[in-house]
């Protein structure tokens, strides 16, 4: 059986770096972010330990770049100009579908559009010299130890598990998007009709209308609010910084009201 390759590599091979490479990019930022924090903290939008994003970046390196290493200061500026391009598109696609913004630069020097920064940017190529010079020569190495009946089969059952893992977070990042959205509106007619209500003045059979109307209305974005908390939940605790113009008010109150519970659980502990 002859299997498909790209620029000489088959492509279960490809898919197998790319899973390696997004298991070192989770793990690498999973360990920053958890001694940043002082707690651990899972990074990744997959509930498994992937980054997808490291290993697009580094196929990208390992097909296209690899042979600059010759050239390492070429091939440095390269994987610099490369991740980083790489990072600002994900940022750009993340924000146009789902409306959040779940990495922000803005506050870092030399930062575009709070997407990608220099700082970070010249780290990128760090990151892609030491993978390519130290650790994709072993990875090559095992693989080529992989016969490839048994890289097929290992290929297949983890491309099973990673679509998997990928409808289940599409669809809760739909269901958050929904939930947020219809959160966002119930906010506004409410305080529409907390306007009318206002104007009522003394008209006691309007005001009773709308003070029905309103209490139906806050049980309704109560209920929104908590939905969109539920369904939001792994992506606020990965991503703390996590903002959203269009959804400001509803994470505002999402948080506070964890906050309250989390206040809650630590009194109720220390008595």
């Amino acid at each position: 059986m002859n299997e498909p390759c790209l620029l000489g590599i088959p492509l279960s091979e490809l898919f197998l770096y790319f899973l390696w490479y997004s298991f070192l990019g989770w793990g690498m930022e999973t360990i920053y972010c958890s001694a940043k924090a002082r707690r651990l903290v899972r990074r990744g939008f997959l509930t498994g330990p992937l980054c997808p994003i490291y290993g697009v970046g580094m196929l990208l390196i390992v097909l296209f770049f690899t042979p600059l290493l010759d050239r390492p200061v070429l091939f440095y500026l390269t994987a610099c100009v490369v991740m980083s391009a790489w990072e600002y598109f994900v940022g750009w696609l993340l924000e146009t579908t789902t409306h959040m913004r779940y990495w922000d630069y803005s506050r870092v020097p030399l930062n575009l559009h709070g997407r990608i920064c220099l700082p970070i940017s010249l780290w990128w190529g760090v990151i892609a010299y030491l993978a390519i010079a130290y650790i994709h020569p072993v990875t090559e190495a095992w693989m080529a130890r992989l016969q490839p009946p048994l890289r097929w089969w290992l290929a297949g059952v983890l491309a099973l598990l990673v679509l998997a893992d990928t409808g289940y977070t599409v669809q809760r990042l739909a269901l958050t998007t929904r939930f947020l959205t219809l959160a966002e509106q119930a906010r506004d007619e409410l305080a529409a009709r907390q306007r009318e209500l206002q104007l009522a003045g003394r008209q006691k059979a309007e005001q009773a209308r709308l003070q029905a109307a309103l209490a139906a209305l806050e049980l309704r974005h109560s209920d929104l609010v908590a939905r969109a908390a539920h369904y939001s939940k792994r992506f606020r605790r990965r991503y703390q910084h996590i903002r959203s113009a269009r959804y400001r008010d509803t994470l505002a109150r999402i948080r506070e009201e964890a906050m309250r519970l989390y206040r809650e659980r630590t009194d109720g502990q220390n008595k």
